[in-house]
């Protein structure tokens, strides 16, 4: 078992950065989101700064940033846990028949754990500098609120199904936050969202607070601009992906 990169990082020229880490993790096993920060933020500035320039196309933006940082997620939880997390398209949930899963553990079979990995924000580049509010970039927290409440959907449905499949109903009986804790599939929501300011860094931490009560978990990485770095912002201890990716991991160890 050796964890893998997703066509877009492999391929695409302009993310050259996001391969080396990836590679960096692979060479030194890194487990831990801790060994693996300072680089994250550093390929996260250098592939930004070709965003500015037109150096990397809207589609990389949109798609070779999320790609990779699930990419990462896994590895590290692959590392961490011995288990092989795999993307799962045509899931089943209890309303919808098909839902697309970015990663899950078992790779067949009823799913037992599901990761949700996302990546907000971006810096000002050449293509909307004028449409641009901000000097800084678009706010880290300005998509957030609708991909929660797809994740938060997904969540119920897929664990709706779940109960279903194991013949202890279909849906909560009482309080749906206790339903949610005690029912599978472990759904985690991992984030990692660039802040232009302390008010979007409070809104996105609101959200993800969010986010952490309608699953098994969420947890966050905000980073902000400073003069030629990226910095990560302080979150509650609870969501901080250090911690989080932790709790993922001895769930997936204590797994067939």
């Amino acid at each position: 078992m050796s964890p893998k990169l997703s066509p877009m990082v492999m391929e695409r020229a302009s993310l050259g950065m996001f391969r080396a880490l990836f590679q960096a993790v692979l060479d030194n096993k890194w487990s831990k989101w801790s060994q693996a920060r300072g680089g994250f933020l550093d390929a996260m500035w250098a592939f930004d700064q070709l965003v500015e320039t037109g150096g990397a196309t809207q589609g990389e933006n949109q798609n070779g940033k999320g790609d990779f940082f699930g990419d990462l997620i896994c590895a590290l939880l692959e590392h961490c846990s011995d288990k092989e997390l795999v993307s799962r398209p045509g899931t089943p949930g209890r309303v919808f028949p098909k839902h697309h899963l970015d990663a899950a553990y078992p790779p067949e079979g009823r799913v037992r754990v599901l990761l949700e990995t996302k990546v907000a924000g971006a810096p000002p580049s050449s293509r909307n500098k004028r449409s641009q509010k901000n000097p800084l970039g678009r706010n880290g927290s300005a998509d957030l609120d609708k991909r929660i409440k797809e994740a938060a959907f997904k969540t119920i449905d897929l664990k709706a199904e779940s109960g279903r499949q194991g013949g202890a109903g279909a849906g909560p009986q009482g309080d749906l936050i206790d339903w949610l804790r005690q029912t599978d599939p472990k759904c985690f929501m991992l984030m990692a969202v660039r802040v232009v300011d302390d008010t979007d860094l409070e809104r996105t931490v609101r959200l993800a607070q969010a986010a952490h009560e309608l699953s098994d978990g969420c947890g966050l990485i905000a980073y902000r601009p400073r003069v030629n770095c990226y910095e990560s912002a302080p979150v509650p201890r609870q969501m901080d992906l250090d911690i989080v990716l932790t709790r993922i991991c001895e769930q997936l160890r204590h797994l067939a």
